[in-house]
């Protein structure tokens, strides 16, 4: 049993402020802390709690206040990041520890893994082979931590779709009905979702698990289409969550899924959030118990959530918003984002008495975004969650100032990385010769300058907030956007005039000062990543950083070639600007068009 002088250590660690003065701890509902005349108490009675009024007490020492009183109680009984473990990065086991700290230090008091391949399956040696996966006895470990702490450890898997890694391998092609779904309605698909739980059930001391099941686009259309010929997709998908269903109810698992499937099959557009859909009857009275999870981060307004929130409830099961802490459009998170479809979404998700709130932090394409850095806006969940869906901004601010130590206008720094859409990563991994740029009102010299402004606000940070990191992904988008902005223009110029030397700048030094950053920024990020995950992953962004390095060199050739007169014309650079591919925050879109693939 935690103590409550365990939990304040670790309060005191996650914060970084040491309290100086005793604090009495009573056993209390809900939560309650008082500070007055240099005498603090803490009335709660679980660990999570406990743990957020000495984060109230640390908040009043930090913002330097003389008093403290507040009731609290919880608007949702459960509150918890899911954290993407496969997409190339698995979080060390004690950096896992260090992030049940921080959540409980907010009152979070559930926190899940979200892990397709990425951990172990004894009877299946190639289920995360080469990928970093978490073995039984680390998650075993992961789940006795969590649970002293008071936080549910829940096992995010996936039983249907998403599974490429593992089918990519010759010997799993009994199992593929499409490239990344597994093949319904076989028996061995079905022992080896059983080997699956089997696992889990050794690892994980909770009786809830999430089994995935989403996006499963063309499921039945593949494989399965051949050996069986054409079925109703609505009852195949029916038919595979109840096998699963049972297989999970055998080892005491009570499931979650993610809904979008039985949307996507009755919308005309394969369309999740489509208000003309409406799942059938017949499909909602087959339906096994299993929790249904509405998962969305996309709308700024509360009119998509609530429609879609309203459709759940219709299906009979136990309905749970899945919201999003924007950490996969690359680098840096996108915080803006965050508030603007997060507020709206809480608001409905209390109004319709949700009593389970999930916060996602997917690694899309590659984990380019270290989770540490959207910890500023976990505050948004936790603060909606003990102080209510109306809490002001600020008083999230304000706890994410104390939770991180980063600044007031943290969100603001990272949407400069974003003045639209996904400019900053599309950048930073656009062509020198040939950019693929996102169409749109802001020029690159604009963002140029918005970057200039957020890196110098970077410089003010303090040490211990990942700022070399930041600076350096800040330092080369802003003069990637700066070479991309004059090249094209010093091309055009020397074309006009005959003047190739004009160009001679950007063989001599801006191209070869862009490679040496990069090389710094790898370096950092390797740094970075080291430190918090396991190194299987991180070959997939040293390739990356490698090919830009390596292509930068490439364009300094080209331009020599041209200023030496060996060539008439720099081909790429005659090229008018595209459109980029509608599929915008993947690598492979960002580079060339002639990628056909995404990875």
């Amino acid at each position: 049993m935690i103590t409550p002088e365990t939990i304040r250590e670790r309060v005191e660690h996650v914060t970084q402020v040491k309290l100086p003065f005793d604090v009495c701890v009573k056993d209390g509902e809900g939560l309650h802390v008082r500070f007055s005349s240099g005498k603090a108490c803490i009335e709660a009675s679980e660990p999570t709690a406990i743990a957020r009024g000495f984060f109230h007490l640390t908040r009043m020492t930090k913002e330097n206040r003389d008093s403290l009183d507040v009731h609290e109680s919880r608007h949702f009984k459960t509150v918890g990041p899911m954290l993407d473990m496969s997409r190339n990065a698995v979080l060390r086991p004690e950096r896992v520890k260090a992030y049940i700290d921080r959540i409980a230090t907010l009152g979070m008091n559930m926190l899940m893994l979200y892990t397709e391949d990425t951990y172990e399956v004894p009877e299946y040696p190639l289920f995360g082979a080469m990928r970093g996966r978490f073995t039984q006895s680390e998650l075993k470990d992961i789940d006795a931590y969590a649970r002293e702490s008071g936080v549910e450890l829940i096992p995010c898997v996936q039983t249907l779709a998403h599974l490429g890694t593992f089918l990519r391998w010759g010997p799993n092609g009994k199992f593929r009905d499409q490239p990344t779904i597994l093949m319904a309605d076989e028996e061995e698909t079905y022992q080896l979702i059983e080997a699956m739980v089997r696992s889990l059930r050794e690892s994980f001391s909770t009786d809830r698990i999430h089994i995935g099941m989403d996006e499963a686009h063309g499921v039945g259309l593949g494989n399965y289409l051949l050996k069986h010929g054409m079925v109703d997709r609505f009852e195949l998908l029916s038919r595979h969550l109840n096998r699963v269903t049972e297989i999970c109810q055998k080892y005491g698992f009570h499931p979650m899924m993610w809904s979008d499937m039985f949307f996507r099959l009755g919308s005309k557009y394969n369309e999740y959030y489509d208000k003309d859909v409406r799942v059938p009857d017949s499909v909602i009275a087959s339906l096994p118990p299993c929790d249904m999870v509405y998962w969305d981060y996309y709308h700024d307004d509360e009119t998509m959530y609530d429609a879609m929130l309203t459709e759940h409830e219709r299906m009979g099961q136990k309905a749970i918003f899945a919201g999003g802490n924007w950490t996969w459009s690359g680098f840096v998170p996108q915080a803006g984002k965050t508030i603007r479809t997060m507020v709206p979404g809480l608001r409905v998700a209390s109004r319709h008495m949700v009593d389970t709130v999930i916060i996602t932090e997917w690694g899309d394409d590659g984990n380019e975004t270290n989770t540490v850095l959207a910890d500023f806006m976990l505050p948004l969940f936790s603060e909606s969650c003990w102080q209510g869906p109306d809490v002001s901004e600020e008083e999230m601010r304000k706890a994410g100032m104390c939770l991180t130590g980063l600044p007031y206008d943290y969100p603001e720094i990272c949407d400069a990385f974003y003045p639209q859409g996904d400019w900053g990563k599309g950048l930073i991994w656009a062509d020198p010769l040939l950019p693929l740029l996102p169409p749109g009102h802001v020029s690159l010299d604009d963002f140029a300058a918005g970057l200039g402004e957020a890196e110098r606000k970077i410089d003010t940070l303090p040490d211990g907030t990942d700022k070399k990191y930041l600076s350096l992904v800040y330092l080369v988008a802003f003069d990637k956007a700066t070479l991309l902005s004059d090249l094209k223009a010093a091309y055009l110029k020397s074309k006009q005039t005959g003047k190739r030397e004009i160009l001679a700048s950007f063989v001599e030094e801006r191209l070869p000062v862009l490679q040496a950053e990069y090389h710094d920024l790898m370096l950092a990020h390797r740094e970075q990543w080291m430190r918090d995950y396991k190194p299987q992953g991180w070959e997939m962004l040293a390739y990356r950083y490698g090919g830009m390095i390596a292509r930068l060199e490439d364009a300094a050739l080209a331009l020599s070639s041209y200023i030496d007169g060996d060539e008439d014309t720099v081909p790429e650079l005659e090229e008018a600007q595209l459109p980029k591919d509608s599929n915008t925050h993947f690598f492979a879109s960002l580079t060339s068009a002639g990628a056909s693939f995404h990875f």
